[in-house]
């Protein structure tokens, strides 16, 4: 297979964003490129320099909300699958954030599990596209 799935990952938790990369690194073992961004701001800019496929979004961002930045996302790009990760009560943005255009909606507590499966889904989608 020589698809190559772009992932930005959006958080401002070092070791989260650590965890998450080994864990999509050891399981599609040279088949992803893996872009970060800390902030709202470098959010943005990575977006605009990568063109991911998936974005792995915070909703709590040290300088705004994360909400906000998948309002942004969806303006310039509505086909990028959007993952909306939080450490909140699971329903509490759940509503707005799926109206607001993001795919899934991930807690981060339980979520490993799921970021495995939301990554299958959009490298399987990619391949479908080729």
């Amino acid at each position: 297979m020589n698809i190559n799935l772009c992932i930005l990952l959006i958080d401002d938790s070092a070791l989260f964003i650590h965890r998450i990369k080994t864990l999509l690194i050891e399981r599609y073992n040279g088949h992803l490129t893996i872009a970060t961004a800390g902030c709202f701001e470098d959010g943005l800019t990575m977006f605009a320099l990568q063109t991911p496929h998936l974005i792995f979004l915070d909703i709590n961002l040290p300088d705004r909300n994360g909400i906000e930045l998948l309002v942004r996302l969806r303006e310039k790009n509505k086909q990028v699958k959007i993952a909306m990760l939080t450490n909140n009560d699971p329903g509490e943005y759940y509503e707005t954030c799926m109206r607001l255009g993001a795919d899934y909606y991930v807690e981060k507590s339980m979520g490993f599990d799921s970021i495995s499966g939301i990554t299958d889904e959009a490298l399987e989608s990619l391949v479908k596209q080729k």
